[in-house]
């Protein structure tokens, strides 16, 4: 009977196997427990699911090289640049970003690179901040826009444009995009609280949300720009529920949708706090 020689074990192939076996693992893991969604867009779970299961396939290949002598001397060393990440991945839990995380940029309202506005295809009306003779002025466009059964139809309840988790992006987008048709709706929304203080005045924030693209290096917060006359007393990134009105202001020489505020409340954090634009 032929005996396997603990002197042949090789351990840069063990090294190997169980970085693979460790990666695999880490990926199951934060899919399975939800942890996945703190760091790449969920597109991206099947990619990993297939990843995991290449990697078991390679560890499984690998077994048979466990106990054989190395053909080539190598150097172990090099895979500690996969083992420390590796060792960090399980020893860091994942923590959702805000608006002072550092791979977070900046909030962009006028010339807004983070939807798909059309500015140019919309008809040149004069400045609307929401006044009630311009609420009047815009009843009818309101009513038609409510009855659309568009592509782009946004969930009203009760004529109120209602922004949640689902459709954050869509409403931003269309909103952006016709502004004109929505100016004197009435508007509902979450986010938490982010200031510009340098660009902002005393009475103005954004009820904002996180929107990853790809994954968490190109997170960037997104909302519009709301006028309460105490937004100066909120806290940075506590989350806020506000109920207003849509007007269109001036924002760095452009026209951009704000909210005027009826009311901010205190509300609780989503569940699924980041929006996705696909």
């Amino acid at each position: 009977m032929r005996t396997i020689k603990l002197s042949y074990f090789n351990i840069n192939i063990a090294l190997k196997i169980l970085s693979l076996l460790g990666f695999a693992f880490f990926f199951m893991y934060s899919i399975f427990t939800g942890s996945v969604n703190r760091y790449v867009h969920p597109r991206i779970i099947p990619y990993m699911i297939f990843a995991a299961g290449a990697m078991l396939v390679i560890s499984f290949l690998l077994f048979g090289e466990l106990f054989k002598p190395q053909k080539e001397k190598s150097n172990s060393l090099s895979l500690l640049f996969y083992i420390i990440p590796l060792i960090m991945a399980f020893a860091l839990p994942a923590q959702s970003f805000d608006s002072n995380t550092r791979t977070v940029g900046d909030i962009q309202l006028a010339g807004n690179e983070s939807v798909d506005s059309n500015k140019d295809n919309l008809q040149e009306d004069k400045p609307n901040d929401g006044s009630k003779e311009d609420v009047r002025e815009n009843e009818s466009k309101i009513d038609a826009t409510a009855k659309e059964d568009s592509n782009n139809a946004l969930p009203l309840q009760n004529g109120i444009l209602v922004m949640d988790s689902n459709s954050f992006y869509n409403c931003l987008n269309e909103v952006y995009s016709n502004l004109d048709k929505y100016v004197g709706m009435q508007i509902e929304v979450v986010g938490f609280v982010f200031n510009d203080y340098e660009n902002f005045k005393d009475n103005e924030f954004v009820p904002a949300r996180l929107m990853m693209v790809c994954c968490a290096a190109d997170m960037q917060p997104v909302g519009f720009l709301c006028r309460y006359d105490k937004a100066s007393e909120l806290k940075s990134d506590s989350w806020v529920k506000v109920t207003g009105i849509i007007g269109k202001t001036k924002f760095d020489g452009e026209d951009v949708p704000f909210i005027e505020a009826k009311s901010v409340i205190e509300a609780e954090k989503p569940a699924g706090d980041y929006i996705y634009p696909y």
